[in-house]
């Protein structure tokens, strides 16, 4: 799976081909259609991880809170640092 820099790296790289693509007088118009769509997939792409990461937060930050309301640790945070998850550091809460 892709970062967000990691897509958002792919995507500047393709807007650059695309421009260099578009400046050049042989260049075929299937060429730049592909790039084009290349692009689109691309961000598509990033903002699909970003909602899976979002979804994956909140299902994190729900079983944090159901453990802490049972008394398995004092706060819901250290739930999460003890698991390694980072899904509270949005929220400065970690």
């Amino acid at each position: 799976m892709f970062s967000n820099t990691c897509a958002m790296t792919l995507a500047q790289k393709s807007d650059r081909i695309l421009a260099k693509t578009r400046g050049l007088s042989g260049a075929t118009p299937n060429a730049t259609q592909l790039i084009e769509e290349l692009r689109w997939v691309l961000e598509e792409n990033r903002r699909e991880v970003e909602r899976i990461r979002a979804d994956c937060d909140e299902a994190r930050k729900m079983y944090c809170r159901a453990m802490a309301e049972n008394g398995q640790e004092s706060e819901e945070r250290e739930i999460a640092e003890d698991l390694d998850w980072d899904c509270f550091e949005q929220e400065g809460l970690s």
